[in-house]
């Protein structure tokens, strides 16, 4: 029996289906390996080809030279090795056995090594952690405490000859992200936990949160199961691109689908119901890229969206502000930066003038104003308040009066014109 402070696995291999190659050789040889030695296997898909491509993350204790496995030789059946992680995989939320009995047309498990814990500690032993008291200073902690009360996981602790070691539980019988019972392969003194416990849970809250700014310009696949109708079991996973999200509209992702027919095009996905099927796996982001269609439907909609903000800027009933005030007049963006103008209205000329354009380079207003939604005047009136403080209003003061002069100097000299025609 191991020892619950048994050693993490000393490598990790990178390793690719070879779809040019004998790929049910491949399949063989993963699972003969997997049941002859202590190793763990995680299965990826490429994002822009899901059905076909495969990525094997191989945690195991055999260095390169002593893998026991055909691994680039370019033989028959023969797995390609990569020098390390590949970009642009996510990871399937299905073990390997899924796939060496999908694959390999096993009728059962019971020819495959079952999952079973590493640690041998019984249930009544572990000592269940005050998450917040004993690890309350970790970054995205309180998000990750919320997490486990939904899953029923468990940060515990066992007594060790000078203090506690610890691990994270997930229950009896589960297995989370190709990990059974247990988050870690041994329990360890807390210092050590901690530090492998912040970057798992960096990745799960990252996994749980929906960062919409991620999809604003990118495609979306949609992964719909089929069922076999006599069985109801599920034969395969049809991907369809659903199109591309042009930006945020009343609660909504306005969505453009070239290649739907001719005025249902345009259509738009409510964002909660967005959410709920990102989670779920249905919804991902494609990272295709995008056709001239795409391209251009997207620079129209950035522009008018700019455009109506702008138009909202001079709209008094709307801000319900003394114009005669400097304020923000328009907005242009041209990628990572953003141009400002300011204007008021001039009680001598009877009518508004302008001047002055503020450059400001920043990434996260350009990625703030692409989630604005246009329809909450809240939300637009408190952008239009943070991009004036980035306003010189100094300089926009003497700029305008500058302005201000030259019209009236110019109306003058009109006026004059006139009496002398006349």
């Amino acid at each position: 029996m191991r020892s619950i402070h048994s050693r993490h696995y000393i490598y990790t291999h990178w390793l690719r289906i070879d779809m040019n190659n004998d790929e049910i050789k491949q399949w063989e040889q993963l699972k003969n390996y997997w049941n002859k030695y202590d190793c763990s296997m995680t299965v990826y898909y490429y994002d822009y080809n899901p059905l076909t491509e495969k990525a094997i993350k191989l945690d195991c204790n055999q260095s390169y030279q002593d893998l026991d496995l055909d691994v680039n030789s370019m033989s028959s059946g023969s797995l390609k090795r990569v020098k390390a992680k590949p970009t642009n995989i996510t990871v399937y939320n299905k073990g390997i056995e899924h796939f060496f009995v999908n694959k390999l047309g096993l009728e059962v498990l019971d020819t495959l090594r079952k999952p079973k814990s590493k640690i041998n500690v019984p249930e009544d032993q572990l000592i269940t952690v005050d998450v917040l008291s004993e690890f309350g200073r970790m970054k995205n902690i309180e998000k990750f405490n919320e997490i486990m009360k939904e899953e029923d996981w468990k940060i515990v602790k066992i007594p060790s000859d000078v203090s506690y070691h610890y691990q994270l539980y997930f229950g009896k019988g589960k297995q989370v992200y190709n990990r059974y019972e247990y988050a870690f392969n041994d329990f360890t003194f807390k210092s050590r936990f901690k530090d492998r416990l912040e970057r798992f849970v960096n990745n799960v809250v990252k996994q749980k949160e929906l960062n919409l700014d991620n999809f604003i310009g990118k495609k979306i696949n949609m992964f719909e199961s089929k069922h076999q109708i006599s069985t109801d079991k599920k034969i395969n996973i049809d991907v369809k691109c659903i199109g591309l999200v042009l930006g945020i509209n009343n609660n909504c992702f306005d969505i453009y689908d070239f290649q739907r027919p001719l005025g249902e095009q345009f259509y738009s996905l409510n964002l909660k119901d967005f959410e709920q099927k990102f989670k779920a796996g249905i919804y991902k982001p494609n990272f295709n890229l995008l056709t001239s269609y795409e391209k251009l439907e997207l620079r129209k909609y950035m522009y008018n969206k700019a455009k109506k903000f702008t138009n909202l800027c001079a709209d008094w009933d709307y801000r319900n502000i003394d114009m005669t005030d400097i304020h923000l007049e328009s907005l242009k963006i041209q990628k990572n930066k953003i141009f400002l103008s300011c204007e008021k209205y001039s009680t001598k000329l009877d009518t508004y003038i302008s001047a002055d354009i503020f450059e400001i380079e920043s990434k996260e207003l350009v990625d703030e104003f692409n989630l604005l939604d246009l329809e909450n005047r809240e939300h637009v009136l408190d952008f239009m308040s943070k991009l004036e403080n980035y306003i010189d209003f100094d300089k926009a003061e003497k700029s305008l009066k500058e302005e201000e002069n030259k019209k009236i100097k110019e109306k003058e000299t009109l006026e004059e014109m006139e009496i002398e025609y006349e």
